[in-house]
């Protein structure tokens, strides 16, 4: 196995199980029918990339954050969409349910000089998607897989509950096969009312 060096470091938002148990049993399933080119993400949506990971306490405060900026409503999922994916191999896409959620610098607090980028628009990845194919994708070819995924129904990807969390990924060989890996920490859910003064 051939590990590359450019393991990298990023601020996700992982939605309650429940909402990733909908779009894994789904991916599952269609993954099993493999469309090449196509690669698994676990189900969260990154938010920013990172020059290192966040602590503790960065992770807390982006809670709060997070929860004011929803006004203490829902996440709710409004459309399926791409967002770009930095510095990976072939100019990789991630798709998924596209998110309510609009960030600034101001959300992340005193952890905005470990912020090297902010996703927007924010994506709970699906899957990872060569840019090359997007164009297929879009023209009908090898899009079984997303035409599929974005049958689930908008309405049943909205949540409350919810967690932040540093993510490692890293991609990697096996035997000749481009493959990622990713590790996410310990998770620090958003609080169930705003911070009051």
């Amino acid at each position: 196995m051939k590990t590359f060096k450019n393991r990298q470091n990023f601020l996700v938002l992982v939605p309650h199980r429940d909402i990733r148990g909908i779009l894994r049993k789904n991916g599952e399933k269609q993954f099993k029918e493999n469309c090449s080119g196509f690669y698994t993400f676990p189900w969260v949506a990154p938010l920013a990339s990172l020059s290192e990971p966040l602590s503790a306490d960065e992770l807390k405060n982006i809670t709060h954050s997070l929860r004011e900026i929803t006004n203490g409503e829902k996440f709710n999922a409004v459309d399926y969409s791409y967002t770009v994916f930095p510095s990976s191999p072939d100019n990789m896409k991630l798709f998924g349910p596209k998110l309510d959620l609009i960030l600034s610098p101001r959300a992340f607090g005193t952890a905005v000089e470990k912020i090297e980028s902010i996703f927007s628009p924010v994506v709970i990845g699906v899957c990872l998607i060569p840019e090359t194919f997007e164009q297929q994708v879009r023209v009908g070819l090898c899009g079984s897989w997303l035409t599929s995924s974005s049958e689930i129904p908008l309405a049943k990807i909205s949540f409350r509950a919810a967690a932040v969390a540093n993510m490692h990924w890293q991609p990697f060989q096996l035997n000749n096969e481009k493959c990622f890996k990713w590790e996410i920490e310990k998770l620090f859910w958003l609080p169930k009312k705003i911070k009051t003064a």
